[in-house]
């Protein structure tokens, strides 16, 4: 009954990287647009919204790290665990989309766990919940979910102005997603340029890239009659207002509009050295930051990451500014970033005051992302080419799924969009209401402070990468490729060479909210699994242990009990990628290291003849020891490394061990494991 619906709802967010925000803020605007009256908060922001008051929630949440709730929800969910009452929330109805990618295990654990949190607080679920995964692409199950939301909500919250006029704005929003081709469009195939160093063609005179056109097969094209499923033209939400000073041109200073949850230092780069043979597969850096001036504000210990902002590449930013047609004077001016009436910002952009368009480019938005369907309907409305419009429209309707993933699969830059479709030229400010934020990157620390408190250690591969065939286009990254450059491009392995550069590298330490760091119980045994670049936190780990236990022998305290330490390491070829060799073979020699266990992926044996190829082979070789590391020692078990695959076969190793070992089943060792991440026990870092 039309009395019993709320006359309003609520939508809460949890965002790491801005696409759950941007999501979240989409289906405020287009809600108001249909005439439901609603509100959008960012889930930390508790003071704002009182659950206790109102009836409709809708939820939209990513995950950080494997399963992990966002940093924004992690005031919420301490709110909703500290309720007790199973009828708090019984007046209350929801729906809940999660944005999560199945390389990981836990998929789509933050979306699941408030799932079921709610229903325990007695509300209940007015909409089937969605869960997106990134591996196959978020806006496949994303757009179909709002799009059925809709009907749903109509049952459960007043729709206001239902009538006449209202129709007619369902019938425009409606319209404004399906629309008829006047005119058929001849088959059309486009072809990728000569392949440039850096995946896109540079102007050598100017030093400005030039992009890489997108191959796009559009044959498909000239049999559609009609474009459905588009996605709503992107709400006019960021103003650009021109001051009439100019900026620093290259300022030291970063500019204001960063975010990051710790205060951001300047370190200097002290050394580098290169931890790869020239011929192994990836290029592996081990970098030294010195942090003395800065010792009461970066406190850390072996398992703590950091941030780096990192600009985007000058010559992409460049290039969109030639191809946007932006002039330096236009780019270095003075300006600020505000709301049009009725909006509000992205929290990325809130911060944009006194910067420039430059600054904009090279640290606010994402440039290299995987373009949104959003982007693409933006700059098909900014596109005086019938025909590239027309191809814009197909690529992000129904009808086009097929070839927005081809295209995706190309990983285009924002310029070689725009020089695909060199009719659309976009005011920079509507780009901003499209564009993803700009991400720091992560580093894993791989000292001991115990060593030296004045230095802090990581180690990257260098991103460079080839997108698959036909197109053959070379990739790179956006930090290490900066790193490299700023560190002298180091070749020869593992030799060390001191830098007297006066580049600043800003950092700002993140918090560790998993608690993926060496254990303050020195007795608890520790199993370590870190193939390739993973192995680098646990260096640190076994470097502070041994810090410990030498501290410890000065003392003459013997009796001290210090846990195993097991380490499971991969590489592919041992002359070539075995990463802090001497380090490691030291610290076994010495006793510090308990059992070094290292697999060779690509060894002629390896995988034959009951051989292990990876460190999950090596896991069941050892497994009757290490269940008793774990039944009879308490032992600790820590991963680093790949989601996609090395992390889920460790799992699945663990469990066939409690199987064997334990005698149990397999569902009963999958939940042990599940209670074990939840206890803090088995603990995980690790990336797609």
């Amino acid at each position: 009954m039309a009395s019993e619906k709320s006359s309003r709802f609520v939508i809460l967010y949890a965002s790491q990287t801005g696409n759950a925000e941007w999501i979240a803020k989409n289906i405020h605007q287009e809600a108001s647009e249909r005439g439901f009256v609603n509100e959008c908060y960012v889930m930390e922001e508790i003071d704002k919204f009182d659950l206790s008051k109102e009836n409709v929630l809708i939820l939209v949440t990513s995950n950080t790290g494997d399963g992990d709730p966002p940093d924004n929800a992690t005031k919420f969910f301490r709110f909703l665990r500290k309720i007790k009452s199973n009828t708090f929330l019984s007046h209350l109805k929801f729906t809940i989309l999660g944005l999560g990618d199945t390389n990981y295990t836990n998929f789509n654990n933050t979306a699941k766990r408030l799932e079921k949190r709610m229903i325990d607080l007695g509300a209940a679920p007015f909409y089937n919940k969605g869960l997106a995964d990134d591996a196959m692409g978020l806006e496949t199950t994303v757009d179909p979910w709002i799009a059925n939301l809709w009907p749903e909500l109509v049952k459960v919250c007043v729709q206001k102005g239902k009538d006449n006029n209202n129709t007619q704005v369902e019938n425009i929003i409606e319209s404004v997603k399906t629309l008829s081709i006047n005119g058929k469009t001849e088959s059309n195939e486009t072809s990728l340029p000569l392949e440039t160093p850096n995946g896109q063609s540079v102007d050598k005179k100017m030093g400005i890239a030039s992009g890489t056109k997108i191959m796009l097969d559009l044959s498909e094209l000239a049999k559609v009659e009609q474009f459905t499923a588009l996605p709503r033209i992107p709400t006019v939400i960021c103003k650009i207002i021109k001051s009439n000073e100019e900026r620093i041109i290259n300022s030291p200073t970063l500019p204001t509009l960063i975010n990051t949850p710790t205060p951001i230092v300047n370190t200097r780069l002290d050394a580098v050295r290169c931890l790869t043979h020239p011929e192994a597969l990836k290029r592996t850096i081990h970098l030294e930051l010195e942090i003395k001036d800065y010792r009461e504000k970066l406190e850390f210990i072996p398992g703590d990451s950091f941030g780096i902002i990192a600009p985007n590449n000058e010559k992409l930013c460049l290039g969109i500014l030639k191809t946007l047609e932006i002039d330096e004077n236009e780019a270095n001016q003075e300006i600020s970033v505000e709301s049009a009436e009725g909006t509000e910002l992205p929290s990325h952009l809130r911060n944009a005051k006194s910067t420039s368009i430059i600054e904009l480019l090279r640290y606010g938005v994402d440039l290299n992302s995987l373009p949104r369907k959003a982007l693409l309907r933006l700059l098909a409305e900014y596109t005086t080419n019938e025909e590239e419009k027309k191809t814009l429209l197909f690529l992000c309707s129904k009808q086009g799924s097929v070839q927005f993933n081809l295209l995706r699969e190309q990983v285009p830059t924002l310029l070689d969009l725009l020089i695909t479709f060199p009719s659309s030229k976009p005011p920079l400010e509507r780009l901003l209401d499209v564009l993803p934020p700009h991400q720091p990157r992560y580093y894993s620390i791989v000292n001991s402070p115990l060593v030296n408190r004045d230095l802090l250690h990581f180690a990257f591969n260098i991103v460079d990468y080839k997108t698959p065939v036909p197109y053959n286009v070379r990739k790179y990254g956006v930090c290490t490729p900066w790193l490299d450059n700023l560190s002298g491009y180091a070749k020869e392995i593992n030799k060390r060479v001191p830098l007297t550069t006066d580049i600043n590298i800003p950092i700002f330490m993140k918090p560790n909210s998993n608690e993926f760091a060496v254990p303050s119980d020195i007795s608890r045994p520790i199993i370590m699994i870190g193939p390739g670049t993973g192995v680098a936190p646990f260096v640190g780990f076994i470097q502070h242990r041994e810090q410990q236990i030498i501290a410890e022998r000065r003392l003459n305290n013997i009796e001290k009990t210090f846990g195993e330490m097991w380490l499971f390491y991969g590489c592919r070829d041992i002359e070539k990628d075995y990463l802090y060799r001497e380090e490691l073979e030291r610290f076994s020699e010495n006793g510090f290291l308990k059992e070094l266990l290292v697999v060779i992926s690509r060894a002629p044996n390896a995988g034959l003849n009951g051989n292990p190829k990876y460190v999950q082979d090596l896991l069941r070789k050892r497994g009757q020891e290490i269940y008793e590391l774990l039944d009879q020692k308490n032992a600790m078990i820590f991963v680093c490394g790949d989601a996609q695959g090395m992390a889920k076969g460790v799992n699945d190793a663990l469990a066939d061990i409690l199987v064997e070992h334990g005698k149990i089943q397999k569902s009963d060792a999958l939940k042990i494991l599940t209670q074990w991440i939840s206890d803090k026990r088995y603990l995980r870092d690790l990336w797609s």
